[in-house]
């Protein structure tokens, strides 16, 4: 049984033959309409039809998925090659298979749908996906000047990497200028350019290639740019997506660091966190940006294996970026009942080294040598305990002596330790030296 078969058989196992029946039939007569029909009105009309019964209806989803793509898109590709058609009409021809494309993809939710049960959009993203010619076709639409045609190629190819994504990111690869023309798109109008900013965070995903070629293209200087225009850690969801994007870039990608480092710096990133004015108003978008934005620091901090070389010459670069880092933490948690339960149950690291941040946080104060880290660390520790009786019983509660051989162990040797535990560590190792300022 080939695939199309197949789906045509789910169609009748979910919703019934009868309904699947109709369904399949009503599409069916609309396709034939759009395909065959002599009349341009005639044609229109059928995919407006078509558009809005399957943003509807399950079946009908399923039963364009069976039957429906290849014409779809063959209205895409031939009225946009048919010179002499460049009409009004024929715009809306192509922005009617697109919108129908994209209603085919996207999950209508009437009801909760369970983890088991068959989920048509999915099903229409892998068929269409499959489609040699589908992704070729979609990204050379991105070419167009038409607003809706831009618009709707976009959500379509941010649904397909939604649900196919290693499929889309595969032959994104081959397409020549396939990543060029999505970058491009960053600088086009801000509805066009955040449908663009999701994609691209979607495509990026675990996809070190692509990764590159993004940033060769200049996506740190677009994302700044656009940063910085939204307000920095002011603007909305739209500085979170370019945050979410740069985080994907990062990841895991030492030699992306270093390029940042050395072409863009930290300035960009220490002015997002950068709160003005004497009065601070912390919205959940707020928050969220700039906890994005520390998750960049961390990243960047911590560096890898090619991040090493640099590390000198960034040391006082990261010594100020930390600082800020830690203010903006401190201001965040004042008086926020749920940011502070949350950074209470934080942990940093990895397998086998992971310990809570509040320990890590100790761990400056303890250890470091510069003044502002002490200053901003122990910043952060008076705005968790302040008027935090939760928070200031917890960190009590881990008072509890080490044996007389961790006493004398390393600061470097104390991830096992309670907070409690390694302050009164600290103090230890303080008084021995004679040195009780600690």
């Amino acid at each position: 049984m080939d695939l199309v078969s197949s789906y045509k058989g789910v169609v009748g196992f979910v919703f019934g033959n009868e309904n699947s029946s109709n369904a399949d039939s009503y599409v069916e007569r609309l396709l034939d309409r759009i395909s065959n029909g002599k009349l341009e009105e005639d044609r229109r009309n059928a995919i407006i039809e078509l558009q809005a019964v399957v943003s509807e209806s399950q079946a009908s989803q399923l039963a364009i998925g069976a039957t429906g793509f290849p014409i779809m898109l063959s209205v895409l590709k031939e009225e946009r090659d048919d010179v002499e058609m460049v009409t009004k009409l024929l715009h809306c021809h192509v922005r009617g298979a697109l919108e129908t494309l994209v209603s085919a993809l996207t999950p209508i939710n009437h009801a909760k749908v369970s983890s088991n049960e068959v989920q048509p959009a999915l099903m229409n993203a892998d068929l269409l996906s499959r489609e040699a010619e589908s992704i070729p076709l979609l990204l050379s639409l991105l070419e167009e000047d038409d607003f809706y045609v831009r618009y709707y190629t976009l959500q379509l190819l941010t649904a397909l990497v939604s649900n196919s994504p290693q499929r889309l990111q595969e032959a994104i690869l081959i397409i020549p200028r396939g990543i060029t023309r999505l970058m491009d798109m960053l600088m086009d109008r801000e509805v066009i350019r955040n449908e663009a900013l999701l994609l691209l965070t979607h495509l990026t995903h675990e996809a070190g290639e692509i990764q590159k070629i993004v940033v060769f293209e200049g996506a740190f200087e677009k994302i700044f740019s656009i940063i910085k225009e939204e307000g920095n850690s002011d603007g909305g969801v739209v500085v979170q997506d370019c945050l979410e994007l740069l985080n994907n870039l990062l990841r895991n990608d030492a030699s992306n660091q270093v390029l940042l480092r050395e072409t863009i710096g930290l300035d960009s990133l220490i002015s997002i966190l950068n709160l003005r004015g004497s009065a601070y108003t912390f919205t959940q978008q707020k928050t969220i940006n700039l906890l994005s934005t520390l998750e960049t620091i961390k990243l960047l901090i911590k560096g890898g294996p090619e991040a090493s070389s640099g590390k000198d010459v960034n040391k006082q670069t990261n010594k100020t970026t930390l600082v800020q880092a830690m203010q903006c933490i401190g201001d965040l948690i004042t008086g926020d009942s749920k940011n502070l339960d949350l950074l209470a149950t934080k942990f940093l690291g990895e397998e086998p080294q992971v310990e809570p941040a509040l320990n890590s946080i100790l761990r400056i104060i303890l250890r470091t040598s510069s003044m502002q880290e002490f200053i901003a660390a122990d910043y952060v520790f008076k705005s968790f305990c302040e008027k935090n009786a939760d928070g200031q019983s917890m960190l009590a509660s881990t008072l509890i002596p080490q044996p007389y051989s961790m006493n004398h162990a390393p600061l470097e040797e104390d991830v096992s330790m309670s907070f409690g535990s390694m302050l009164l560590h600290g103090l230890t190792l303080g008084e021995n030296d004679g040195d009780l300022e600690v």
